[in-house]
């Protein structure tokens, strides 16, 4: 495999770790917390949420739209999703959904992204790029469910 990246955001948010996990399982808020710019299409998706459980999404993005194929590494209610991507334009791809507890009114989101790129070490020319992408996407992600939360 290539070399692996990795991408890590946090964010503090004035709600109880309960309602900010129970707000990402709900399928609805996806695109409200989703760029402008991205539309998501949600083509499969088992209920209720559990370890193994296997999502396809359509992800079109700068007028492209790809096929994703996600499974459910890891399922702890209140704590994590592990998705580990099966079928998409990256060669890996691994995303951490954490929520952590401050206190009873408070929380962390944190994401933390590990992937690699196909075409390794051709594909570090757009290295940059990709990072940037995901830091713009993941930023406003974490916005729009502070936004929405607080």
């Amino acid at each position: 495999m290539s070399k692996v990246f990795e991408v890590y955001f946090e964010t503090p948010i004035k709600v109880s770790q309960e309602k900010l996990f129970e707000f990402h399982l709900d399928t609805k808020n996806l695109p409200k917390i989703t760029p402008p710019n991205t539309k998501v299409e949600i083509i499969k998706l088992p209920l209720p949420m559990a370890k193994g459980n296997i999502i396809k999404l359509d992800i079109t993005k700068f007028f492209m739209t790809q096929r994703w194929e996600i499974q459910i590494k890891e399922f702890e209610p209140l704590y994590q999703i592990t998705d580990l991507a099966l079928k998409s334009p990256l060669e890996y791809f691994e995303h951490d959904h954490i929520f952590e507890k401050v206190d009873g009114r408070n929380s962390k989101l944190i994401d933390r992204v590990r992937f690699s790129l196909p075409f390794y070490p051709l594909s570090l020319l757009v290295l940059p790029l990709v990072k940037l992408d995901m830091k713009k996407m993941f930023a406003y992600r974490h916005q729009q469910t502070k936004k929405i939360l607080e």
